[in-house]
């Protein structure tokens, strides 16, 4: 079968309209997002916010040994090789301090006419260039992370921290496929399996995928069809994904003090201990996203272990599911030893 990049160069893919000019009008701006479940915005991160978490990702890429010393750019030295002892987490701070930006915070409290809460599900991508002689679909690894993480509702912000041009690729969305799941229904039939969006699914003129510049912020549902355009280039593609709810419905984020089979203690990031029910009706998200059951679940409530807990208004928690890993996204087949501390 001929690859999709045969038939769709990422260079022909309609762009998406800037919201910008929206955040003069708030309702005009909700109705588009209840609309397409994406919204695309135009240099509104400051540089010096985007310049710092590029600076740790090549400090990071560099440790590797993925990104030569000398370089400035993320361009790939064709190392993929790796130690994984040479990994070293990224910081919380460098998330938090791009959130606190006064000018990402002015467009998601414009968006939601409340202050947000930031999730710590966050993902440091740095998609390396595609093999020489390989080809890839044009829109690979299909996917509603709505699907993945059952009873969170949260917005991803993608953001891109460098210029990414139809060579480079990035992110493809398809407005409009958050008003229900592409998925078949035997989804979560195979738990070590995860199960994409089937092919032909969503007609390639449906996607959607701007030229990228450091400073834009694609923000989509959490049911809105997305997939990476493949990477042509000589670089590594640096980009965060980022989440957040509005605070009138965050859920509770902490560690792991105790579990027993009908309830989950928590020591919460405020410092409160909190207890959950829990029971069959309850969902833990296994590592490839399904659920997972029984003694299963030990891998995810284990003490010290950090969580999120979405509760229902009877303290029965709905979803728990791990913290995302804090390394630079590179591809876990590249390592020798996975990194200590590694979630797979």
């Amino acid at each position: 079968m001929a690859s999709l990049i045969d038939r769709v160069r990422p260079a022909e893919i309609e762009e998406l309209p800037d919201s910008v000019p929206l955040l003069a009008e708030p309702e005009k701006l909700r109705e588009r997002w209840r609309q397409d479940g994406v919204l695309f915005f135009k240099n509104v991160i400051g540089q010096s916010s985007i310049e710092l978490v590029r600076n740790e990702y090549l400090t990071r890429l560099k440790e590797m040994g993925v990104v030569d010393e000398s370089e400035t750019a993320s361009n790939w030295n064709g190392n993929d090789r790796l130690d994984g002892a040479l990994a070293r987490p990224i910081s919380d701070d460098v998330w938090r301090t791009l959130v606190a930006d006064p000018s990402l915070d002015r467009v998601v409290r414009t968006f939601l006419g409340e202050a947000p809460i930031w999730l710590p599900i966050v993902v440091h991508r740095t998609a390396p260039p595609l093999a020489k002689g390989t080809t890839a679909e044009t829109f690979g690894g299909r996917h509603q992370d709505g699907i993945y993480n059952f009873g969170i509702d949260f917005v991803t912000c993608w953001v891109p921290l460098m210029d990414i041009d139809e060579d480079v690729g990035g992110l493809a969305v398809a407005p409009g496929s958050h008003k229900g799941s592409l998925y078949p229904p035997d989804v979560f039939k195979d738990p070590n399996t995860r199960v994409g969006i089937p092919a032909g699914a969503i007609p390639d003129a449906a996607w959607r995928r701007p030229n990228y510049k450091a400073g834009d912020l694609l923000m989509f549902h959490s049911m809105t069809a997305h997939a990476g355009i493949p990477n042509t280039s000589n670089k590594l593609r640096l980009s965060m994904d980022i989440r957040f709810l509005p605070a009138s419905a965050a859920p509770s984020v902490g560690k792991v003090v105790r579990t027993t089979g009908t309830l989950v203690e928590m020591r919460a990031d405020s410092g409160d201990t909190m207890i959950f029910e829990i029971d069959d009706r309850t969902i833990v998200r296994g590592p490839k996203g399904h659920p997972v059951t029984g003694a299963d679940r030990d891998g995810i409530l284990f003490p010290e272990a950090d969580i999120i807990v979405m509760p229902d208004e009877d303290g029965h928690a709905k979803l728990i599911r791990s913290v995302s890993r804090k390394f630079v996204d590179l591809p876990a087949t590249w390592y020798e030893t996975l990194p200590a501390g590694w979630v797979k």
